[in-house]
């Protein structure tokens, strides 16, 4: 009975496959493929106004199961014979039971190497926005389960964002389309993007959920890249989250348990890590709401990773001016100086323009450690545009004198601009104090600085009415202009640090300058009085075990009317206390090795003659080597007075005078 059973059945299977195989046979022998490429061209170009071409032979074929193969086609513009799409071959899959009805509905689409141009115009008009409205009636039937796609291109052009880029190697395919439950999605390529420049792998994998009446859903979805942008920037990365859109009077996007989690190099190089958590984002006709977001970031290694916390609270609101009524910015690093910075504010996004508008900031930063520790707290307001970039206006008070910060970032890198009353930056930095700002300076992104201050108090300088220019390139700080009132007079300067503490240059001038306050604030003792000229070309290099001493250059001082301090030159050979000498003019030229000012010319002249000098200056030491001789006036036959030349020595603070007979001046001690 069993045997029999199983007999029947297979007959019974048997004849449907001749039944349905015959029925969709008289049904491809009765098709005409002339006219069906005619009315399907023709219907193009009467509801959509673009020129389809199909050069190849349209066949039906059986295998595979029942398969329209067109070959190449190509597809223009609207109103345009500019190529919108082409394919080296596109087949159309056909609903066999259709068939047997003798109509032709094609329910799946396979493409090969396909290209795509999708432009956008300034006013945020797609290419092919007419061809998502629905075909007229003299169309081919449309009833697609399925799409596949292998070795897509497709070009990006977007004026309103500012995109330009493509897809390309593009294989994918979905299907179960419009017949319920979930389905495999899969899609995969590479994205290359000109503006901004960056380029990526990408594997998005997935099930859909997709018919009329219910929109698009996906879930499980999880999307894999591998990123590379300018720079040594390097991201991979895995985003899952599960999504719905529905078109309908009303469309909307509905996006839920989305989680970003990256990890790579950053454009500097450095390691940086990423996560993102968004619980709720919809997107419903033009309004959106947005649950609390949380996320956070590591930027470098230990132990000077940058930590960045993000959180803002829910917000709601149109789509050209969603509110978000708390967000808080959280950085902080431990090396090499102690950093934080703690931002809070409220913000109005333009979702449509990609705009933000910033209000009520409010900014605490802490740096350094005690005794160097400073803080800042300023409030103020910003923006950020896509052509402008970010905007950021601050104004608070530095250790009680006001500070006001305007911060700009764009394609160039950052700018900032600073205008302070009275700036105390503390003790000047030892060599190793330098090499930790140089690094914690390389940390930092490439920026140029304008600072304007009434007053600034660094170590023994002080100055005034200051006004400098200052950019770094990733390698060095580059002083490209300061200008200010010092000493009495102006100084003018410019040079240059590399920001890995191995060399530096530095050439001033100071015009005017008394030269008490300044021998007063640099070695504490005040040798010489009156106006003076300065000019300095000095290079500093950083100290090896032959050469601890790195600096080098020249020094040029030129005087008027002044006085020389603890000697007098009209009574040779006899010191005096509180003693000094007035002179008419001074000139002194030197040469700087390794850190020690060597005298190339020194000509003092006062009322009872001319006086030339020589010896040298250890700067670091601060000792002084020095010898003034009388010059013997021009035409002279009297020999000169033994006890005439003068030895200055010892500390810079506190010199010592001594009167010697030319026999034993050679060389000073």
């Amino acid at each position: 009975m069993a045997a029999r059973l199983i007999r029947i059945l297979v007959a019974a299977l048997l004849a449907l496959a001749i039944l349905l195989v015959g029925g969709v046979g008289l049904a491809l022998l009765a098709f005409n493929p002339d006219a069906f490429k005619s009315v399907l061209i023709t219907s193009v170009q009467l509801r959509y106004h673009r020129r389809l071409e199909l050069p190849g032979t349209l066949r039906l074929r059986l295998f595979p199961p029942f398969t329209l193969q067109t070959g190449p086609m190509r597809l223009s513009e609207a109103d345009d014979r500019t190529p919108f799409a082409q394919a080296a071959d596109m087949r159309l899959h056909l609903d066999p039971l259709a068939l047997l009805r003798r109509r032709f509905v094609v329910d799946g689409i396979a493409f090969d190497a396909p290209h795509l141009e999708l432009r956008r115009d300034a006013n945020g008009h797609w290419n092919f926005a007419d061809l998502l409205s629905a075909p007229g009636g003299k169309m081919p039937a449309l009833d697609i389960h399925q799409l596949s796609v292998q070795g897509g291109d497709i070009v990006l052009r977007d004026q309103a964002r500012g995109l330009d880029g493509r897809l390309s190697e593009v294989d994918g395919s979905a299907s179960g389309i419009g017949r319920g439950g979930w389905h495999p999605l899969t899609l995969r390529g590479r994205a290359v993007l000109a503006s901004p420049s960056a380029t990526a792998g990408f594997d998005l994998q997935g099930q859909l959920h997709a018919d009329s009446a219910t929109g698009l859903s996906l879930r499980n979805l999880l999307l894999r890249s591998d990123s590379r942008m300018a720079g040594d920037a390097h991201l991979l990365s895995n985003l899952r989250a599960q999504l719905h859109w529905s078109a309908g009077p009303t469309p909307s996007l509905l996006i839920q348990d989305l989680r970003l989690r990256a990890q790579g190099r950053a454009r500097d190089g450095k390691p940086l890590q990423l996560q993102l958590e968004e619980p709720l984002l919809e997107w419903r006709g033009n309004r959106v709401h947005a649950a609390a977001l949380r996320g956070q970031a590591l930027l470098g290694a230990a132990p000077r990773t940058l930590h960045v916390e993000l959180r803002a609270s829910a917000g709601d609101g149109p789509d050209d001016n969603l509110q978000l009524p708390e967000l808080r910015l959280q950085f902080s690093r431990a090396a090499p100086q102690a950093l934080s910075l703690a931002l809070q504010l409220g913000a109005h996004l333009n979702l449509r323009a990609g705009d933000v508008r910033i209000d009520a900031l409010q900014a605490h930063a802490t740096w350094g450690t005690p005794p160097r520790a400073g803080q800042w707290q300023a409030q103020g307001k910003g923006s950020y545009s896509g052509d402008k970039g970010l905007r950021l206006q601050l104004q608070g008070d530095h250790q009680g004198s006001p500070l006001r910060l305007e911060l700009r970032h764009d394609a160039t890198g950052w700018q900032i601009q600073a205008r302070a009353g009275a700036l105390d930056l503390g003790p000047l930095p030892d060599a190793k104090t330098w090499a930790r700002t140089g690094a914690w300076l390389r940390e930092l992104p490439p920026a140029s600085l304008s600072l304007q201050a009434d007053s600034l108090h660094w170590g023994s300088l002080r100055l005034s009415q200051l006004q400098v220019q200052a950019h770094d390139n990733a390698s060095d700080l580059v002083l490209d202009s300061l200008q200010g009132q010092a000493w009495g007079g102006t100084l003018q300067a410019h040079g240059s640090a590399a920001l890995d503490a191995r060399r530096a240059t530095l050439q001033a001038d100071l015009d005017k300058v008394s030269m008490s306050s300044l021998l007063d604030d640099l070695v504490g003792h005040a040798a010489l009085r009156g106006s003076a000229t300065l000019n300095t070309e000095l290079t500093w290099r950083a100290p090896t075990a032959t050469t601890p001493r790195s600096t080098d250059g020249s020094v040029t001082l030129t005087m008027g009317k002044g006085e020389l301090q603890g000697v007098d030159l009209r009574a040779p050979g006899r010191s005096m206390a509180h003693a000094s000498t007035t002179f008419s003019a001074l000139d002194a030229r030197a040469a700087v090795a390794q850190g020690v000012a060597t005298l190339a010319a020194l000509q003092l002249r006062e009322g009872s003659g001319n006086w030339s000098g020589c010896g040298s200056v250890d700067a670091l030491g601060r000792v002084l080597r020095l010898r003034l001789a009388p010059v013997p006036a021009t035409g002279s036959t009297r020999p000169p007075r033994m006890p005439e030349q003068l030895l200055i020595g010892g500390s810079a603070s506190q010199p010592s005078y001594r009167w010697t007979s030319a026999q034993i001046a050679q060389s000073p001690k």
